[in-house]
């Protein structure tokens, strides 16, 4: 009889324990609603700094990646010079998207 009462009991239990936890889990996060949060003016321009500068270096390395496709169609020097020079464009892009960031960063409200 103790056998059969404990079984009994334990598998009620388990049966509702992942509702009684749902319930609860549901129940505190309706208590405590997230209020959409409000960036500053500072942290906004610096947000605005960081995806030009991601948007600038995606263009710099989607733009390379072209030049080398094409590059690989020539022969000889003309396919060194040109591997080289995008290269080059590659390494200019990305040193004027750091500096534009920097400037950006510089000049956004404190």
């Amino acid at each position: 009889m103790k056998r059969l009462l404990t079984t009994t009991v334990l598998s009620l239990s388990l049966i509702l324990a992942p509702a009684a936890l749902a319930a609860t889990q549901k129940n505190s996060n309706m208590a405590k609603p997230k209020a959409p949060k409000t960036m500053s003016a500072h942290a906004t321009a610096v947000k605005k700094c960081n995806d030009d500068y991601a948007a600038a270096v995606k263009k710099a390395n989607d733009d390379h990646a072209a030049a080398l496709k094409d590059a690989k169609g020539k022969k000889g020097k003309e396919r060194s010079e040109a591997m080289t020079a995008a290269s080059k464009s590659k390494k200019d892009a990305l040193a004027a998207a750091s500096k534009a960031k920097k400037d950006c960063i510089a000049a956004a409200p404190k």
